[in-house]
């Protein structure tokens, strides 16, 4: 690690917390995540009433998915050659205008699926720059021995979205149509982007004698290159993520409608279910320091596995609830130790580029994840047998990582926990 700047010894004395710059990310991300599910479940619904063409729906995940993937290397150089507030603001600030645009078209019944697909890679682009801002200025703010507890606080509140996100969502196009539920999604984006606003970073958080962009995109390769833990992660989560993120995704809300031929509130009870254990499991993980990170990783890839394919075999709407509240408690216990794990074995200067790294190698088959999920439902295979099929193949993955020494054998910087 580098050697901490004078700014940084001062935020070491102050507890998580305590900690004024902290506590207004903190907010910020209360508003923002929420705000973007109101925003999801309502685009998803009504894309799904919009069109009774799946394949359709599919390309809602896939337009954003992409953007976001072929610009993530550019967010995490600008995230490191930046103010990473300033770039959290902006993020933050075009999602509200997109919702805003949308407001209009659904008030005017202009509103068709392909401005909903427009929109989506809109905000895939917005997701590009504010995923390497948000992991790099969390670390930036905080010490190493502070960063499990922060960035199970942060999670909390992206965990809460699917639990406050489907609940206003589903009941709000209940009650106000859509133009409640997407007024609902800007008002809480306008408000996640004034608190950022308030945030105060170091005179010196950015440099002002920088490398050219390429050259600091090839210092960033090199530096990938040197850490094994990097590359052990990327490879694993490339492989989980085109199994798991389409089908998943995609095959919840179709599970939802087709299979139980449910409505918005059945939706938003599983999507809700899926926050629930998340939440639960970033208070968890706030609460306690895991002993053995890596383990705990592996194991709940393992058990995620078994559970999601038996989402597929569940003819049930609460089983499947069930499944997938399960399944959001123990991705907890896979994202969050390995955000720490990454952030407390990445130099300062480096942190953007590398959470852009790691998202963009390791979401690089997403998009194909989307394209080919969509293209096997519009064949006529079920959800549920994709569903079954890519949880079987997730266990045999977690299965042959536990051979992995690197992510196995991680033991966390702890330092101290005298401030907490």
């Amino acid at each position: 690690m580098n050697v901490m700047t004078d700014a940084s010894t001062e935020i070491k004395e102050v507890p998580v917390l305590k900690n004024r710059n902290f506590m207004f990310l903190f907010i910020a991300a209360l508003f923002s995540s929420p705000g973007y599910y109101v925003y999801l479940i309502g685009a998803e619904w009504l894309m799904l009433t919009l069109n009774d063409n799946r394949f359709y729906f599919g390309m809602l995940f896939l337009a954003a998915s992409i953007p976001r993937l072929l610009l993530l290397t550019a967010g995490g150089l600008i995230a490191d050659r930046f103010n990473k507030r300033t770039v959290l603001f902006l993020s933050d600030a075009t999602r509200a205008l997109l919702v805003l645009v949308l407001i209009f078209l659904v008030f005017t019944d202009t509103v068709t699926a392909f401005h909903l697909i427009g929109l989506a890679a809109l905000f895939g682009i917005s997701d590009a720059f504010s995923y390497p801002a948000l992991n790099a200025l969390t670390p930036t703010i905080l010490e190493d021995d502070q960063l499990q507890r922060g960035n199970s606080l942060i999670q909390m509140t992206t965990q809460i979205s699917p639990i406050l996100g489907p609940a206003l969502g589903g009941g709000m196009i209940a009650l106000l149509g859509f133009e409640g539920v997407f007024s609902i999604a800007f008002g809480m984006l306008v408000l996640s982007s004034l608190a950022v606003l308030f945030i105060s970073l170091p005179k010196d958080e950015t440099e002002v004698d920088r490398p050219t962009p390429l050259e600091d995109l090839k210092e960033g390769f090199r530096y990938a290159k040197k850490n094994e833990l990097v590359i052990s992660i990327v490879i694993v989560a490339l492989f989980i993520n085109f199994f798991l993120t389409g089908p998943l995704s995609i095959g919840l809300p179709i599970i939802v409608k087709d299979v139980f031929e449910g409505n918005a509130v059945s939706l938003a009870t599983v999507e809700a279910s899926l926050g629930i254990g998340a939440l639960l499991g970033a208070i968890v993980l706030a609460t306690f320091n895991l002993k053995k990170p890596g383990m705990a990783l592996i194991g709940s890839l393992i058990i995620i596995g078994l559970l999601y394919a038996g989402t597929g075999l569940s003819n049930y709407l609460y089983l499947t609830a069930g499944f997938v509240g399960v399944m959001g408690f123990l991705f907890q216990l896979i994202n969050i130790p390995l955000m720490t794990m990454l952030q407390q074995t990445t130099e300062k200067k480096m942190l953007g580029r590398m959470m852009s790294f790691l998202m963009t190698v390791s979401t690089g088959l997403v998009p194909v994840s989307y394209l080919i999920t969509s293209l096997i439902l519009a064949a006529g295979v079920s959800i549920q047998t994709i569903v079954i099929v890519s949880g079987i193949v997730v266990a045999f993955i977690g299965v042959y990582c536990l051979k992995n020494k690197t992510i196995m054998g991680y033991q966390l910087n702890r330092k101290s926990d005298e401030n907490e």
